[in-house]
């Protein structure tokens, strides 16, 4: 990927004054489908161990036909989206994750219908033959599966590339894994509090933080802080969307800081040093938001997706690790002494382009100014922070 040089898109904002919005690039959509099948799909994940190029993961839920991982790889420049599939045997794939020390591991949360009963579990598998042509080719070998006494929701890798652990959440329990070679040794183990559980729906992420020792997981209406030194909660919080918790994630830039989303429509933003009101509560969306995330690299970026079908990328300032500044264009020496203003919380902009209940909206690892979002109809829309946005914080 080629590096943006922040000096050349400061003198060509000065060049021509404003930002010409004819120079935005549309949305790139794509519909997750194998010879001509269309596939329902909820998951969907950043190609986390890749950092030149722009890559993303789903994964398909289908009864009737075969299920598959779809990886799809963007080129910024050409605006070419190629696809390669990996035929997924475990069945209907529910959650994906990628590691991060090794990007072509991924883990999935899958069920499969057998007669009367569904089963799930948890797989690591490694992806084979990609690259080798566009569409087909691509194979998961089975790297091991993760035995659980509950129903698994969700996987999460820790974020350091040095080891190679994986997090798991079930209906009941809260498990650290260690990979091998071939197998998967379980680390640690946390009861999760079940109490008013009505949904079973759990989320989880790492704390990129304090060495990554720490885990928060939801669970129904509850949230938890698991603390891996010390094998204790860190912190609770009860019912803090009032129903169901659905997304969570860590400021990567302010330590103790997160964001959770849920079934009452709003954000909410936390310290875990103080956590008796949140430090922002937004309400950007009309139904129950699925999914939350932070810009890995300007964390006053923040990503949101809702059974409303919107994705809502929204600027918050206010919280962010560094203050963002409006710089004036120039009238004059005297307006050149002016200090810059500061940029107030607000939505940057609603993505329109799905048609049914968006479940996840995620960043590129390789690029900051990439993300995509998955609906359950399949669509899966690439998009671009909007120009002026862009050159508002390279330039602040």
């Amino acid at each position: 990927m080629r590096p943006v040089s922040c000096a050349h898109v400061y003198v060509c904002v000065r060049l021509e004054e404003k930002v010409d919005e004819m120079s935005e690039r549309g949305p790139v959509i794509y519909g997750v489908e194998h010879q001509g099948r269309g596939f329902t799909a909820r998951a969907l994940a950043a190609r986390s161990g890749e950092t030149e190029k722009i890559q993303f993961l789903c994964g398909t839920q289908g009864l009737r036909h075969e299920n598959q991982v779809h990886m799809l790889d963007y080129d910024d420049d050409t605006g070419v989206l190629d696809r390669t599939s990996f035929p997924h045997p475990a069945g209907e794939v529910w959650d994906i994750a990628s590691c991060p020390g090794d990007s072509c591991l991924v883990s999935t949360v899958f069920s499969k219908v057998g007669g009367e009963d569904c089963q799930g579990g948890v797989g690591v598998w490694r992806m084979e033959g990609e690259g080798e042509g566009e569409g087909e080719g691509g194979t998961l070998q089975e790297v091991c599966l993760l035995t659980h006494d509950g129903v698994p929701k969700c996987s999460v890798w820790s974020p350091t590339s040095s080891r190679r652990q994986l997090a798991t959440v079930d209906d009941k329990t809260a498990t650290l894994w260690t990979l091998e070679q071939a197998s998967a040794s379980v680390q640690s183990t946390v009861q999760l509090d079940g109490k008013g559980r009505s949904h079973g729906y759990c989320s989880s992420c790492w704390n990129p933080h304090h060495n990554h020792s720490q885990l928060l997981v939801s669970c129904d209406s509850a949230l938890h802080c698991w603390d891996l030194r010390s094998q204790q909660m860190a912190f609770s919080l009860d019912a803090p969307h009032g129903l169901c918790v659905r997304g969570l994630d860590y400021n990567p830039n302010r330590p103790h800081v997160f964001a959770s989303c849920g079934d009452d429509c709003r954000t909410k933003f936390w310290d875990a040093r103080k956590l008796t009101t949140p430090l922002l509560c937004r309400q950007d969306h009309s139904h129950w938001i699925w999914s939350v995330q932070y810009n890995l690299f300007h964390d006053q970026l923040v990503l949101t997706a809702s059974s409303d079908s919107q994705v809502v990328l929204s600027r918050l300032p206010s919280i962010a690790s560094e203050p963002l500044r409006h710089i004036e264009p120039d009238e004059g020496e005297e307006d050149e002494e002016r200090p810059p203003s500061p940029m107030t919380d607000d939505v940057i902009r609603t993505f329109e382009e799905h048609e049914d209940s968006v479940y996840e909206a995620v960043w590129s690892s390789a690029d900051a100014w990439v993300f995509a979002s998955l609906s359950y109809d399949g669509r899966l829309v690439i998009n671009h922070v909007p120009t002026q946005e862009k050159f508002a914080i390279l330039t602040s």
